[in-house]
C-alpha cells in the first residue's frame, strides 16, 4: 500500500519536540532552566505521536476490510510485534548489559512492567526506560482498538466518544481524588484520547477522500489559529491555569488541532509546507522517529558520560538509530509484508 504523504514528516516533527524536550537531561544543554516550556514541547510531541498511531492504524484497518471483506487480527498483531518488539528489546539487553556499569537500577516489578508493556502504571521505573510509558499506552490501544473494529464496526464513532468521555471522567477522578487506587488508570487515559481521536480521523479520511472534504483543511488562517489554540492551552495546563478546561478537555481539543493540520497535508499538493514534510531528509528522518525515540533515552538522560554530552549525544544517537534500523530492524520489517493482506 502507498505511504500516505507527509505523515513521515509529522513523525520527524514529533521526535524532534521529543529530543529537544530531552535534551534539557544532557550535560551541557544552554536550556536546561526551562523545565515547564521544554516539558510541555516533549507532551505535545508525544500528542502528535499518537494522533498518527490512531490515524494510521485505523485507515490500514478499515482499507484491509474493504479489500480483503475481513479484517485479520492474527496477522495484524503479528505484523505489530515484528515492528515494535525487535528494537524495544534490543535496547532493554542494551541497558541490561550496562545495568552495573552505568549503576541503572530495575527491581523485579520494574522488569515485569517492561516485559508486559506496562510501564506506564509503574511509578517508580529507572529514567533509563520511562520513555516506554507510551509505547505500553500505544499497545493498550492495539489490544482494545482493532478487536473494536471488528466487533462494532458500524458504530465506531460511538465508540470513539465513549473513550473520548472515559478519558476525561478518569483526568478528573485522578485530579479530584489523587489517592484512589483507579485513579491509576490515568496513565493510560492521560494521552488515549489522542490516539482515538487519530482513530477517527483514520474513520473520516477513508469514507471521505473526495476533494470536496479536503478543501475544509486548506485554510493557512485556521491552522495558525489552532496553533494559537494548542499554544495557549499547554500553557494553561502548565501554569495550573482554566484548568476547568484543561484537565477534562485540554488533551482531547489539542489533539482536534493536530488532526487539522494533519488533514492538510496528507494531499499531494504544491505548497511550502506540504513540500517541506515530503522533503527526503525529512522523511528519513520520519522512519527513523520509533528507533531515535527507542535509543534517544540512554543517551540523553545524565550527566556522566562523553556520549551525554549536547550536542555530540544528539549525533549518537542518530548514528545508532541508523544502525539499529537498517541492520537490525529492517529485516524483521520485511517479515510484514508475509503477514498483509491488503
Amino acid at each position: 500500500m502507498r505511504r500516505i504523504p507527509s505523515l513521515d514528516g509529522f513523525r520527524a516533527i514529533s521526535i524532534a519536540l521529543v529530543l529537544i524536550s530531552h535534551s534539557r537531561f544532557s550535560n551541557g544543554f544552554p536550556f536546561q532552566n526551562s523545565e515547564m516550556l521544554l516539558s510541555n514541547v516533549g507532551s505535545l510531541g508525544v500528542t502528535v505521536f499518537f494522533v498518527i498511531s490512531g490515524f494510521l492504524i485505523t485507515y490500514l484497518l478499515l482499507t484491509e476490510e474493504a479489500e480483503r471483506k475481513e479484517i485479520n487480527l492474527k496477522y495484524f498483531y503479528i505484523r505489530r510485534v515484528l515492528r515494535i518488539f525487535p528494537v524495544y528489546f534490543l535496547y532493554c539487553i542494551f541497558v541490561f548489559a550496562l545495568k552495573n556499569y552505568e549503576s541503572i537500577v530495575i527491581t523485579t516489578n520494574n522488569f515485569i512492567h517492561i516485559v508486559s508493556f506496562t510501564t506506564n502504571f509503574d511509578k517508580h521505573i529507572f529514567s533509563t526506560f520511562q520513555h516506554f510509558w507510551s509505547l505500553s499506552v500505544e499497545e493498550q490501544f492495539y489490544l482494545i482498538w482493532p478487536i473494536s473494529i471488528v466487533l462494532f464496526r458500524k458504530n465506531l464513532k460511538v465508540v470513539i466518544i465513549a473513550f473520548l468521555l472515559l478519558s476525561s471522567i478518569f483526568r478528573i477522578t485522578a485530579y479530584k481524588f489523587p489517592h484512589w487506587e483507579i485513579s491509576n488508570l490515568n496513565s493510560f487515559f492521560d494521552y488515549s484520547d489522542s490516539i482515538f481521536i487519530g482513530a477517527l480521523g483514520g474513520i473520516l479520511f477513508f469514507e471521505n477522500k473526495q476533494p470536496y472534504f479536503l478543501r475544509f483543511f486548506k485554510s493557512y488562517f485556521s491552522q495558525i489559529a489552532l496553533i494559537g489554540v494548542i499554544i495557549l492551552l499547554r500553557y494553561s495546563q502548565g501554569m495550573g491555569k482554566l484548568g476547568y478546561i484543561t484537565i477534562p478537555f485540554g488533551n482531547t481539543i489539542i489533539s482536534f488541532c493536530i488532526l487539522y493540520i494533519i488533514f492538510n497535508y496528507i494531499i499531494i499538493s504544491e505548497g511550502s509546507i506540504f513540500k517541506f514534510l515530503n522533503n527526503k531528509i525529512i522523511i528519513h528522518i520520519g522512519v527513523l522517529s520509533y528507533s531515535i525515540y527507542i535509543w534517544q533515552q540512554f543517551f540523553l538522560y545524565g550527566q556522566t558520560g562523553f556520549y551525554r554530552i549536547f550536542p555530540y549525544n544528539h549525533l549518537i544517537v542518530y548514528s545508532v538509530a541508523l544502525c539499529s534500523y537498517y541492520f537490525w530492524e529492517l529485516p524483521f520489517l520485511k517479515l510484514k509484508k508475509r503477514f498483509t493482506k491488503y
